[in-house]
This record gives structure tokens, sequence and C-alpha cells, in this order.
């Protein structure tokens, strides 16, 4: 981004900034927001305008999973990173369950390294490292979390669920001292083993095992036992269940240091979308009835879930192309994560504006929260990190991604990232 760049009358969404809910200009030069009020002149400068566009601090992705290293002919860090920037995303938090799995500090460096590489590339996402809860991703005993901490490594997972109360115990003990996150995934593998899908009417139509509320539950009731008992920090991601929101919800005010997530897919798709025998919809933790979609979309409206997530897990033609009972969990969702978050949101949201605002809210502001990283907002003189996007326009998908099972998009679906903007790095529609 050698040449500067002038944004012309976008509306800015920054809730905690000083130019929130104002249509400015913006002038980007040598990797900083140069300036920012009306009518700016800069006659040198690339100009970039959409009628009804929007400007906010660059998005973070809580949670993707680029395959590499071991399994790159899925996805790798370039690429990964690159479908990130298309959907809008300036920094990624890469998830350690590879092959080898992220658990010593060495693997963290070489994380950052990778990331490092795709920006030099020009790529504008930056990867942010999560690392391993425990050694090997086992769940048995607990990895060196000071010294991958020191490696730079932002939260702690294993990417699956914590069985062992004894290891989440001391996970949050620990983490009164390094101050990272421990991240759990709230479910119980064990209730009804084998379960494809929600447990619900439309898996006892289907005629499938199904999984029912209280794997998810059982589980988050658990682990903020554990949390009163042994303090520390917990997340609690991909949260799907109404009941599961509402006990976070009652556990923030009670003073419990506790945050949760859920991704993009869940606040558009329902356990009902599953009808057909899509595989493409069968994630980890599953889709459910639409009454628990809709309090998790209230859940991001009102603040109580504090990030929404891709959890982007892409995969290659031989793996995804079969049949439904064999087909793998997750979707490569990075290019329609915004758009399928918004167009959710829109449907139970009191206007647009709250959609907007709340998601913009759980992609920036929450991650920073969640994942201990400095606020940034929109500001001259600042580090350019930005996103630049249409909350009304149609969506269609910018790709970056080796994924093939991209989630399917409804009629309708709004919701359009324009560019991005991060230090001297850039991707545009328009460039």
């Amino acid at each position: 981004m050698e040449q500067p760049v002038l944004l012309t009358s976008v509306h800015v969404v920054d809730p905690q900034g000083p130019w929130h809910n104002q249509v400015v200009d913006v002038l980007l030069q040598g990797g900083q927001v140069a300036d920012i009020g009306p009518s700016l002149k800069a006659p040198e400068a690339l100009v970039l305008s959409a009628d009804g566009s929007m400007v906010s601090p660059g998005w973070i992705d809580g949670q993707a999973h680029f395959r590499e290293p071991g399994l790159e002919t899925k996805e790798g860090m370039n690429s990964g990173l690159d479908a990130a920037s298309r959907g809008g995303f300036t920094h990624v938090a890469v998830l350690p369950s590879t092959s080898p799995c992220v658990d010593h500090a060495s693997a963290v460096r070489n994380t950052l390294a990778l990331g490092a590489q795709a920006q030099v590339a020009g790529i504008p996402a930056e990867a942010l490292a999560l690392a391993c809860l425990s050694e090997g991703g086992q769940g048995a005993q607990l990895a060196e979390m000071h010294d991958i901490s020191e490696a730079g490594a932002v939260a702690f997972t294993d990417d699956t669920p914590l069985d062992r109360i004894s290891l989440l115990q001391r996970a949050l003990t620990y983490s009164k001292v390094h101050g990272k996150v421990v991240v759990d995934v709230p479910l119980d593998r064990d209730m009804n083993a084998g379960g494809l899908m929600h447990e619900g009417v439309y898996s006892t139509q289907m005629g499938l095992i199904g999984i029912p509320h209280e794997a998810e539950t059982l589980r988050v009731s658990r682990d903020l036992d554990v949390l009163k008992y042994a303090g520390g920090r917990l997340h609690l991601a991909t949260l799907t269940c109404a009941e599961s929101v509402a006990m976070v919800r009652e556990a923030k005010r009670a003073g419990l240091q506790v945050t949760c997530s859920t991704t993009a897919a869940h606040l558009m798709f329902c356990d009902e979308d599953l009808a057909g025998f899509v595989g493409t919809l069968r994630v980890s933790s599953p889709f459910r009835a639409k009454s628990d979609r809709d309090a998790l979309r209230e859940g991001v409206l009102d603040g109580t879930i504090d990030m929404v997530v891709s959890d982007h897990r892409p995969e290659d033609l031989e793996h995804h192309d079969v049949e439904f009972m064999l087909s793998p969990d997750g979707m490569a969702t990075l290019p329609s994560a915004f758009s399928l978050a918004l167009s959710g949101l829109k449907e139970s949201a009191s206007d647009s504006k709250a959609a907007v605002e709340a998601l913009v809210s759980a992609m920036t502001q929450g991650p920073r929260n969640v994942l201990s990283l400095a606020p940034s907002h929109l500001e001259a003189g600042q580090k350019c990190d930005l996103t630049w996007f249409h909350p009304d326009m149609a969506h269609r998908s910018h790709g970056g991604t080796k994924g093939v099972n991209l989630p399917p998009l409804k009629e309708g679906q709004t919701g359009q990232v324009l560019g991005v903007f991060h230090a001297n790095r850039s991707w545009t529609v328009q460039g």
C-alpha cells in the first residue's frame, strides 16, 4: 500500500472510538491513519468509495484451523490468511490441533514465523497463535504453559472437550499467573456417543443418533463450578444452546471471569437445515433448534456472547465429497463468516444498525478482551488496522481458501467485505 488511500463518505462503526456513527473520509498513508474528517483533500491518493459503506477497526477471528503443519493440501497459512483477508479479518487466532500440534514454545514460534512469511508476501491478515493446553493435545498432562505464553501464545485450547476436571482446575490456577485465557469446548462426547446432529424432531425423522442439549449444558455447569473454585480466566468455545447462554449470562452477573463464543454459522443455521442430509452442515458442536439459534442471536445482541468466530475448518474434495454419515465436521467459513453472522442477526435485531454494531463489537473489542490484545480504534495517527464493508450489499464470496466445503448461501443473504487495511498491506475489491 505505497500509494495513499482515501476512503470517502464511510460510516464509522467503532462504539468506543471518537468517530463512532459519523460519516467521514479516512486517509491512509504510510501504514497509518493519516487523517479523519469530512471532505478531506488528497490529490495523490487512490480514492475508494461505495455508497452506504462502513468502516470499523480490523476484525479478529478468534478461532480458525489452517491445517499447517500436517494437512497443507486442505489449507496452509498463506491460503488461510488470504481467505481471512478477503473475509474482512486483519487478525486470526490459529488453532493448535495440527500434526504435530502446537504444544510447546518452539511450535508457537513456528506458527508466528509462518504468519510473518505470509505478511512478507503482502497478505494483510496477521496470525495469532493459540497453543494446546495439554501435551500432545491429549488432555492428560498439562503443557508448559509459562514457556508457551512467553513464546507469544494468546490463549490455550486443545480444540476438543476437556474431560479431566483436574486438568481444567490446574490450567485455571496457572492462568492467574500468566494471564492468558483457558478455553474449553463444553461438549460431553460420551452422551449419545456417535451422535451426528442435534437430538430433536429432525434427527428422529432422519433416523440419526442425536446429540442432546445436556451434552453441552452439563459441561457448561461443570466448568463454571470449577471456575468458582479455582479462579482464573475461562472461555467457553462454540456455545450452541439457549440454556448455556443463560448460564454464562448469570455467571457474568455473579462476577466470574468467564467469556464465551459462538460461530457465525450458528447464527444462521439450525438443525432443520440438515433435513436433506446436507453433509456440509455437519459441525461440532452441532446446529440446534431454532429456539437455540434465536438465543444465540440474542446473546450476541446483548453482549453476553463475547466473540463470533469463523471456526474455519477447510476440507479437500476427497474428504468432502462423501455421504452424510462420513462427512467430516466443519465448514470453510472464512469467506462468508461476516455475511452468515450479519444476515442471521438481522432476522432477530430491532434494526440493521443494532445488528451491525453488535457483530462488529463481537469481532473487534470482544476478541481483544478475550485474547488480552491492546485496544484498537479508528483515530488519526494510529497504525492502519481497519475493515471496509457494506452491510446491505448482496453477498458473494471473495474466495482465497483451498477448502471446498463452503457453507450454502441463503437467498437474500447480505453483508459484503470491500477491503482490509493492515499496516502497509491491503486487499480491496477495487484494487
